[in-house]
């Protein structure tokens, strides 16, 4: 077994064997890479994890970001230190981003898997690297020349640091209730006053000391000279800390801009114009919170095989023995090692093909273009929020192979719980995703894109039933298909009808089933790309040969893995959406209709 961050093999398998990202090198855009390039760059994204990111968690997790009131600044945990400064060594950051801008211009796709590995390695660290990239990608596709001179460079070479500040205490979801001001001043530049809260990474010490009408600016902690340098403090102070559940490590800051009515700020993009400016970074970081998310389910589960390897507890159900066993021998355990197994490369296959999805925006024209930009748009809110939804159940699920030692902080099950959560609060509530999923991306876009994904289900259904010993998993996937249309269709009729209420309590469920169906789209799509290399390697051997075969030969029990994970998930996992197809077909409005003084007594 190697690291236990992420399975190298799986993302392998997505990457080349399901996806095939070495055509993308066909494209001018990428033609300068190889297969034999993006493999190495992943084999030196786990050693850098494993040796550099994942010594630091334990540590980071106790020490916490600390927050002195005397001098409004924050230091995080001094292991981050030199992990930082190697990321800036490794030009990580801008990895996927153009040369001409600092950046090395590799796929998206990879990006992501590299984002996955160093997620699982520190999360709280490679949190605040990826909000500065996403800071250093708004200035570049919207500031001036001049803002991109100033500020960019140094953000995507991560000398400097950025972070999004949306949040206020009376503005969570509801931006349009946001209170900041600007005002205008005479050189071109603006005066911030206001408070923003839940600002991960507002403050820390890794670095050199109704929404129509919002704006987005530019405000630096220092201000920065015309020569780069930089000048005095600007009026922002930070004015505590959140002791939270969990990402102790990742300081969550209340930022205090103009207290003294000298707070400078710059204009970035339109005047007015804010949401279409943030919503381009709030993609980028949808798709990483579901990376996130992805991360401490892939290493929760790697550490519960692990664990459940080592752990003599027992004795065995198959033979009589008077000697115990590794805990990985139960049934049940097996159970739930395999169910933790399906979702987490399900989400990990279904986050890659989304951003090969943005890949292929990038290197296509015209309606081909289109069309991989409107599946984009309909699974950014899947990944989100399934990713997260069930990341919170695979590491309970982990902390329920390891028992009490699970409960425990000597062991890693608890702290990716802990730090997990937040994913499905990050960047806009799943239930905001539910929403824009079915009002935006449903209903407003007229099914176009919808349809879109249902065209590429029907292929790999198509691809399936030519494999007759998988057909019925084919059948059982069209099944689903064909439930989920049906569901779709029956909230339109809703939406027609004057239902819009009822749409948004049903907005949740139907990203839950709506995930589901993907699911067993990708599971059915590694089924069909898995068993018949199983089948290369193993031929007709009976149960004893099988067994010796997957004990000396690990391309075989990898593809067995795959194999019987597919088949699980849509044999047996996937059936419980039909009975979550019954509840959404259901005209039950007790959700609408309950009254907020009848929750209790």
């Amino acid at each position: 077994m190697g690291n236990l961050l992420v399975d190298e093999r799986d993302q392998l398998f997505i990457l080349h064997e399901m996806l095939g990202i070495e055509k993308l090198c066909d494209s001018p855009l990428f033609a300068e890479h190889s297969t034999e390039l993006f493999d190495m760059v992943l084999k030196e994204a786990h050693k850098f994890a494993a040796s550099e990111l994942m010594p630091t968690n334990s540590i980071a997790d106790q020490e916490g970001a600390i927050y002195d009131s005397d001098t409004h600044s924050v230091k995080v945990p001094e292991c981050y230190h030199h992990a930082y400064k190697l990321f800036l060594e490794g030009s990580w950051i801008a990895m996927c981003d153009s040369p001409e801008v600092g950046g090395q211009g590799f796929p998206l796709t990879l990006g992501s898997a590299v984002s996955e590995i160093f997620y699982a390695g520190s999360f709280c660290l490679y949190g605040a690297v990826e909000l500065t990239h996403g800071v250093a990608k708004l200035i570049e596709v919207f500031g001036t020349e001049e803002q991109k001179e100033k500020f960019m460079r140094k953000l995507y070479a991560a000398e400097w640091m950025g972070t999004m500040d949306l949040t206020e205490s009376d503005a969570g979801s509801d931006l349009g209730a946001i209170k900041t001001k600007a005002v205008k001043n005479a050189g071109g530049s603006y005066l911030i006053s206001g408070t923003k809260i839940f600002n991960s990474a507002g403050e820390h010490d890794l670095t050199e000391p109704g929404t129509r009408g919002l704006s987005v600016f530019i405000v630096p902690k220092f201000l920065v000279n015309d020569d780069g340098s930089l000048g005095e403090r600007n009026d922002i102070i930070c004015s505590g800390t959140e002791h939270k559940m969990g990402i102790h490590a990742l300081s969550t800051a209340t930022l205090n801009f103009g207290d003294n009515g000298k707070c400078i700020g710059y204009l970035l993009g339109e005047q007015g114009k804010g949401m279409r400016t943030m919503f381009h970074m709030m993609n980028e970081q949808r798709l990483l919170v579901g990376l996130e998310a992805l991360s401490q389910s892939s290493s929760a589960f790697l550490n519960a095989v692990d664990y459940t390897k080592n752990r003599i507890q027992g004795k065995s159900v198959h033979k009589q023995s008077d000697s115990s066993v590794p805990i990985i021998q139960h049934p049940d355990v097996k159970r739930m090692l395999l169910w933790m197994k399906v979702y987490v490369e399900g989400c990990r296959a279904v986050t890659y093909f989304t951003s090969y999805c943005i890949d292929q925006t990038h290197v296509t024209e015209g309606e081909e273009k289109s069309r991989w930009q409107g599946l984009v748009d309909l699974l950014i809110p899947v990944v989100k929020a399934y990713n997260s939804d069930r990341s919170w159940e695979v590491t309970g699920t982990a902390i329920q192979c390891a028992g009490g030692y699970g409960y425990c902080s000597d062991y890693p099950f608890e702290r990716f719980a802990r730090d997990c959560k937040i994913t499905s609060i990050f960047e806009g509530t799943n239930g905001i995703q539910a929403i824009d999923l079915v009002f935006r991306k449903l209903i407003r876009n007229k099914l176009v894109d919808f349809e879109r994904l249902i065209s590429e289900i029907d292929k790999t259904i198509a691809e399936a039933k030519k494999i007759d010993a998988i057909r019925s998993y084919a059948d059982t996937v069209e099944k689903a298909r064909e439930g989920l249309v049906e569901i779709v269709d029956n909230l339109m009729a809703i939406m027609d009808n004057g239902g819009e209420i009822d749409l948004y309590a049903k907005a949740t469920p139907f990203l839950e089933v709506m995930g589901d169906v993907v699911l067993a789209w990708m599971h059915l799509w590694q089924l069909s790309t898995s068993y018949p290399k199983l089948m290369d390697l193993i031929g007709n051997a009976e149960e004893e040969e099988m067994v010796r075969i997957l004990d000396e030969n690990k391309e075989a029990a990898f593809y067995h893995g795959k194999v019987l994970g597919a088949q699980f998930y849509i044999g047996s996992i996937l059936k419980r959406t039909f009975g979550k197809f019954e509840q959404l077909r259901s005209e039950v409005d007790s959700v609408v209709k309950i009254h907020e003084k009848s929750f209790t007594s």
